[in-house]
């Protein structure tokens, strides 16, 4: 008989594969330096903050790319952030909780923070497929 393939497990490998071809894009050293430029004038950034910064941008970052395929057969950018809303908020929600052990009032800045990582994502994702690469 044949092989019998999860389609759980390669969808994941899928996801993985394209995850990683996007961060092709991004590099680290610029990904540090616009995190200390960010958010340095809120207030001092320390390895631990811009780790945690990073993290949430590179997620921000990957959602956007990853939803980037409905701007590409011409959906606004509003609409496609109102599909992926929770995922979004969620990202904003823990970068606050670890913002507002620093200072309170953070969480506009925060959003701010992770759209501006969410519409670069949607960019280089548009971009991907409009060149027509994996």
């Amino acid at each position: 008989m044949g092989i019998l393939t999860s389609f759980t497990i390669k969808k994941l490998e899928k996801q993985l594969a394209y995850e990683r071809n996007v961060l092709k894009d991004l590099s680290y050293r610029e990904l540090c330096r616009r995190v200390r430029t960010y958010w340095q004038q809120y207030m001092i950034v320390s390895e631990v903050m811009e780790t945690i910064c990073i993290d949430i941008a590179i997620e921000a970052y990957l959602l956007g790319a990853h939803y980037s395929r409905f701007t590409y057969y011409g959906e606004s950018v509003e609409t496609v952030k109102s599909r992926c809303i929770d995922e979004y908020e969620q990202l904003i929600h823990e970068l606050y909780e670890h913002m507002k052990l620093c200072r309170d009032g953070m969480y506009d800045t925060c959003a701010r923070y992770v759209d501006v990582w969410w519409r670069e994502g949607i960019e280089k994702g548009l971009r991907r497929q409009r060149l027509r690469l994996k």
